[in-house]
């Protein structure tokens, strides 16, 4: 096992260890088997045993529990004995490592609360780590963040695009070293909260919090992280009117909306407003004053994600375009919009 392996690994445990409260007991010591206590076919047993028991609490797969023995047959051999640790939590440590190995979508949190008797979270992912280093896993399974997305999404009732988004996100974070050292639960759940700002979903960190098991701190952090990538690795158009159909796409913008965010671009530069200067602000500005005078609700938040800038300038500039639409021309407009609408 490779030392940076085991850098990352202290990595992740560091960040999902800081959403474990100060207070949390200390790893209880009823109902432990130690591995000294008994002999080696006893332990064997105990072992799968509660393997056995964990996967049917935890709706694990069959070949997920088949390596999850296997992997403990692994550990017993390389180290040349059991002794020292507890059978139960050394079952429960295997199953969760079997879990990131074949990807299903279960967290440290899943498992405390199938068995908060032995099963802390600290100790889970410290015995887990102590299994992963010893029998050589694939690193990558433990950094994986995209396997939690459908569950979250799931969780949320949100559509295949926010979905969709979401991976994406993880993507191009990902290749960008950006996620290296973080909880793989927690930049899915950060990555499935900006594909909703995104897409123009309203969900809170707060549900987020609640379906992922971390902290709203973390989401926060995470997807704060994340945004400031994504702006770097998808930068906006120079033009405003390209600004306009790039975030109404990847926003689903109604199509009257995001008409009318351009009919101010074109009327502000006729006014001479500089809005090539500063393109990705005019264009988030057009499409906030447009989502007000065609009820497209498009949050400022959501605009707001695409710009370092803070959301005062967007909504500024939003004001200054007031002025470059005379109320008869707005009427034509939607004189015009209510005609397509109404044609075959």
């Amino acid at each position: 096992m490779s030392d940076e392996f085991i850098e990352e690994i202290d990595d992740i445990l560091s960040d999902v260890l800081s959403d474990v409260d100060s207070t949390s007991p200390a790893e209880i010591e009823q109902d432990i088997t130690f591995g000294q206590s008994v002999s080696a076919e006893r332990q064997t047993a105990i072992v799968d045993d509660r393997i056995d028991q964990l996967a049917a609490e935890l709706d694990v797969p069959a070949a997920t529990v088949d390596l999850a023995k296997s992997l403990r047959d692994q550990y017993r051999d390389q180290r040349g004995d059991l002794i020292g640790t507890a059978l139960e939590l050394v079952a429960a440590s295997c199953l969760y490592c079997a879990v990131k190995v074949t990807e299903v979508p279960l967290d440290p949190t899943d498992f405390v609360a199938a068995d908060d008797t032995v099963v802390t979270r600290k100790a889970l992912l410290r015995r887990s780590k102590d299994i992963a280093s010893t029998v050589g896993l694939d690193p990558s399974a433990f950094f994986g963040s995209e396997q939690y997305v459908d569950r979250y999404c799931d969780a949320l009732n949100v559509t295949q695009a926010v979905n969709q988004r979401a991976r994406e996100i993880i993507q191009i974070t990902e290749e960008s070293g950006l996620s290296s050292g973080k909880s793989p639960s927690g930049w899915a759940a950060a990555a499935v909260y900006n594909a909703c700002l995104d897409v123009g979903e309203k969900r809170t960190q707060q549900n987020l919090s609640r379906i992922a098991n971390v902290s709203e701190v973390t989401i926060r952090n995470r997807y704060q992280e994340q945004r400031a990538g994504l702006r770097q690795a998808e930068p906006l158009p120079s033009d405003p009117i390209d600004v306009i159909a790039h975030v109404s796409s990847a926003s689903e913008v109604q199509s009257a909306t995001s008409d009318l965010a351009k009919l101010l671009i074109q009327n502000a530069r006729t006014d001479e407003y500089a809005v090539e200067e500063e393109a990705t602000l005019w264009g988030l500005a057009a499409l906030r004053r447009a989502s007000q005078l065609t009820d497209g609700d498009i949050k400022i938040k959501t605009l707001s994600q695409y710009t370092d800038e803070d959301s005062d300038e967007i909504s500024s500039r939003a004001r200054q375009l007031r002025s470059v639409l005379g109320q008869r021309e707005l009427s034509d407009f939607r004189f015009e919009q209510t005609q397509q609408a109404s044609d075959p």
